[in-house]
């Protein structure tokens, strides 16, 4: 028979506060672990943060730039109804005059807005490390409504050119007596190919169309976007504490 000394089964042993111990270290370090993680992703996600929303402020001066540049244009363009005027002063204007005013709003505008950093945000979800709620919205109005509208009637007026504007052209212009942009009379005995009272009403009708178009585009969509636009600038500026 075997014989065990007392003292060596306790010496075996470990007391319940050991293991409550190694309890509670083990779950510190996991728990460590979690906050520095989460800390680690907070900081990144408020980097990409401030990424997206330098990128934004740059698309958005581009576009306050292109709206400035445009409205500076179109007034200068389309101040006067220049073929209205020309046959008010006139009964029989001349063919020189006639084309020379018909040339004088002889343009179509192309839309330059920079959408890349909003549409990839929201593309890949992106839109959520903006934490201000309120800037989301906005942002969304700008590109989802606004900057939409404005690219919608700037074809429309496009369509409006290339149906109108450039058929009376093609009919009625020649081509020889023009430089190769098309917008620069060279010959001062140019006519217009088949006029008639007809083709001077056409003109007058096409050409104060167009330009009320334009003028209508321009302080129905591109002003309100405009706006919205530096509005944006602003909040950016102020969130992020950019330059």
């Amino acid at each position: 028979m075997e014989i065990h000394p007392h003292h060596l089964h306790e010496a075996s042993g470990k007391k319940w506060s050991h293991y409550l111990f190694e309890f509670f270290m083990l779950f510190l370090a996991v728990f460590s672990g979690f906050l520095a993680e989460n800390w680690r992703e907070h900081i990144i996600e408020h980097q990409r943060e401030k990424q997206y929303a330098t990128q934004l402020l740059a698309d958005l001066r581009k576009d306050s730039v292109f709206f400035k540049r445009r409205e500076a244009i179109v007034d200068s363009i389309f101040e006067k109804s220049w073929t209205r005027e020309l046959f008010s002063q006139q009964q029989h204007p001349t063919d020189l005059e006639i084309i020379q005013a018909f040339l004088k709003v002889f343009w179509t505008f192309e839309v330059s807005l920079t959408t890349t950093t909003f549409n990839q945000m929201k593309a890949s979800g992106s839109l959520r490390y903006v934490r201000n709620s309120q800037l989301i919205s906005q942002l969304q109005k700008y590109y989802d409504v606004l900057a939409q509208r404005v690219i919608t009637q700037s074809d429309a007026s496009t369509t409006f050119f290339n149906d109108y504007m450039l058929p009376w052209y093609v009919k009625h212009i020649r081509s020889q007596d023009l430089d190769a942009f098309g917008d620069t009379i060279l010959r001062s005995n140019t006519v217009i190919i088949d006029r008639t009272g007809k083709t001077d009403q056409e003109v007058l009708n096409i050409t104060d169309t167009y330009r009320f178009f334009i003028l209508s585009v321009n302080e129905r969509m591109y002003r309100p976007a405009a706006l919205q636009a530096n509005r944006l600038i602003t909040m950016i500026k102020n969130e992020y504490h950019l330059e």
